[in-house]
């Protein structure tokens, strides 16, 4: 086990020296009187942070977002500065808002995991290099002196998009990213559903392909590693060693390395044969997917975002097509496969979502 670091929380983040923290040393930092929700307050705070960018929102209880504070991440200097830019941004945008710490009934966090949603502690995110074991939600409340909630961003899009977007008025929902990877959240009849380790949701990492191509997460076959952004435009450049006309190639100048996911979905809205193609594999990819998801869960709705919302226009039909041979009859009937509705938005929505569902419940 790790030796406890028993200096100030605040000499930490504002790099005089950063510790790694184990489960019983961030144990021993959340034992301590820690700020609690403040039930009466009329104003939250949503913390997005992703691998390039951070944003902070100011919003009210119903979400209506009133002020934003964007700046770019700057990872590589570590957690202890990214934090201290956090604490800067949250103060910056409340000062915005005109809206004093008494006023706020807690702050929500949306962030890539993994991570412990029970003790606030991030695990060696991919898009945040140096994270091991940082103890985030007890840096933020010392420091900020609120309550702090955190989940992972696919959970935090599917409470938001169950609150704010295409999910509401709905019980049992699936919500899937489609982008650099391919995530997912469960609604299930009424709560989110993080399984023992904070870890379900994960369609991504399903087989699609016995011994298919490698994925990042060293199985081979996965959803992630057929359909996401970088995975279609993959299978997209292998294909083009073969297809040497194709309308792809020139949209990039005759540079396969320059192809990605909206290349190819740029030269099948041209009717080109091998974009096409790589179209509806991946229809078909992700429907095996959303069969194995549908056959075991019945949801009411799956919403998928990022490349499905660009791209529905291709996508949409034949996946539902492909989704009917997958299912039972039935449990076809039942499910609606829609886009996200929430875009760009779904981030500062994600971490209010976070902070209004810890009220709610």
């Amino acid at each position: 086990m790790k030796e406890v670091d028993t200096m100030p929380v605040s000499a930490i983040i504002h790099g005089e020296h950063v510790s790694r923290f184990t489960h019983c040393a961030s144990r021993m930092l959340l034992s301590a009187s820690m700020p609690q929700i403040n039930k009466e307050a009329p104003y939250l705070i949503g913390i997005d942070i992703g691998g390039t960018k951070l944003a902070v929102v100011v919003a009210d209880r119903h979400g209506q977002v009133i002020q934003k504070v964007r700046r770019p991440t700057e990872a590589m200097r570590g957690p202890g500065a990214v934090v201290r830019m956090l604490c800067e941004m949250s103060r910056d945008v409340m000062a915005l808002a005109s809206v004093s710490t008494e006023e706020v009934a807690g702050i929500g966090v949306s962030c890539g995991g993994p991570l412990d949603t029970s003790t606030g502690i991030i695990y060696s995110p991919p898009n945040l290099p140096d994270w091991e074991a940082v103890p985030l939600k007890a840096w933020l409340e010392e420091e900020l002196q609120l309550a702090v909630h955190i989940e992972n961003d696919a959970n935090a899009g599917a409470l938001a998009e169950w609150l704010f977007g295409a999910g509401r008025g709905y019980q049992t929902l699936v919500y899937m990213t489609m982008s650099t990877g391919i995530g997912g959240g469960l609604i299930l009849d009424g709560r989110l559903f993080r399984g023992p380790g904070d870890v379900a949701g994960e369609v991504g990492h399903m087989t699609i392909v016995a011994d298919g191509p490698k994925c990042g997460c060293g199985k081979y076959g996965c959803l992630e590693a057929l359909c996401s952004g970088p995975s279609i435009a993959r299978r997209a450049r292998e294909l083009l060693q073969t297809e040497p006309a194709s309308f792809m190639l020139k949209l990039t100048g005759g540079n396969s390395d320059l192809v990605t996911a909206k290349t190819v979905m740029d030269a099948a809205r041209q009717d080109d044969p091998a974009a096409l193609r790589i179209v509806n594999e991946t229809a078909r990819y992700m429907a095996i997917g959303l069969g194995n998801t549908v056959n075991i869960l019945n949801p009411q709705i799956i919403i998928i975002g990022t490349i499905l919302v660009k791209a529905q226009d291709l996508l949409l039909a034949p996946i539902r097509d492909y989704l009917r041979r997958e299912t039972w009859e039935r449990v076809y009937d039942m499910v609606q496969i829609v886009p996200a509705e929430l875009g760009d938005a779904v981030g500062d929505l994600a971490a209010i979502a976070v902070i209004q569902q810890k009220l709610a419940g």
